[in-house]
């Protein structure tokens, strides 16, 4: 009885050790590669524009991003400004099956926010529309940094800027 045990022991082991030598990992694509350039610490600077219902504000303070399974990019920040304490989570993705780049960002104000985007050269451009209006943001890459240029339509269709960021990487 020994033997038998032995030999269900052996070949159990066998499939356990088959499994996981053949479990694939994604690798990431050269559409997913483009995310590791927010990789990384950053000073962050943001600029609220004043609007009809809002003053205006300015905030600062510091973004940590990195790498999720070599496939994505999540970034935390915190900025302090004349409001207190701002806490944002965001992730970047590659979506292959909409041929579109991805960013969802949470915040302590309550916010979820979904866009969609695309890359063209040093431009990143993320879009979304929720409760009748379209929001936008406009990033430009450097080699040491990027500024983000977030703007909002209304039913009228007219752009009108919301605000102005700009990270530098930390070295």
């Amino acid at each position: 009885m020994n033997t038998r045990v032995s030999f269900a022991l052996t070949i159990a082991l066998l499939l356990v050790v088959q499994a996981t030598t053949s479990i694939v990992r994604a690798q990431p694509s050269p559409e997913q590669k483009k995310l590791d350039y927010f990789v990384g610490k950053w000073k962050a600077d943001l600029d609220i524009k004043a609007t009809a219902t809002t003053a205006a504000l300015k905030a600062s303070g510091t973004e940590d991003c990195e790498s999720f399974a070599n496939l994505h990019v999540v970034c935390r920040s915190e900025l302090t400004g004349g409001t207190g304490l701002y806490k944002a989570m965001r992730t970047f993705s590659y979506v292959p099956a909409l041929k579109q780049y991805s960013s969802y960002t949470v915040d302590s104000l309550g916010y979820a926010v979904l866009t969609l985007g695309t890359v063209q050269g040093d431009t990143w451009t993320f879009t979304t529309e929720a409760g009748g209006y379209k929001t936008r943001t406009t990033m430009k890459t450097t080699k040491d940094g990027y500024t983000a240029a977030a703007e909002y339509a209304g039913p009228d269709g007219k752009w009108t800027p919301s605000s102005t960021s700009k990270f530098t990487r930390m070295k």
